[in-house]
């Protein structure tokens, strides 16, 4: 038994029909966790789909402003306080 190491063919097909069980026990696996996924799990995939776009939309605007020009920021700052210290139209 002890001779596989001795002999490099050998152990290359040792390590290869290793390789290929390990990944056939992880398909297995893989599989069986797919079966056992609740509805739940799909409403949360959903949820969690949904924050992370918002978290996306969120990032854009954040970049948005922080590589914007210095002056375009201001201006917008300004023209959003001339709209509040108007006060509310009659």
């Amino acid at each position: 038994m002890f001779d596989v190491f001795d002999n490099p063919f050998a152990m290359v097909v040792a390590i290869v029909a290793i390789v290929a069980g390990a990944r056939v026990w992880r398909t297995h696996l893989v599989t069986k966790a797919r079966q056992h996924r609740s509805p739940d799990d799909d409403k949360l995939i959903k949820s969690m789909q949904g924050e992370i776009h918002a978290l996306s939309e969120r990032v854009r605007v954040l970049e948005k402003l922080v590589t914007d020009d210095d002056r375009q920021l201001a201006s917008e700052i300004d023209r959003l306080r001339d709209i509040g210290s108007a006060g509310p139209r009659t």
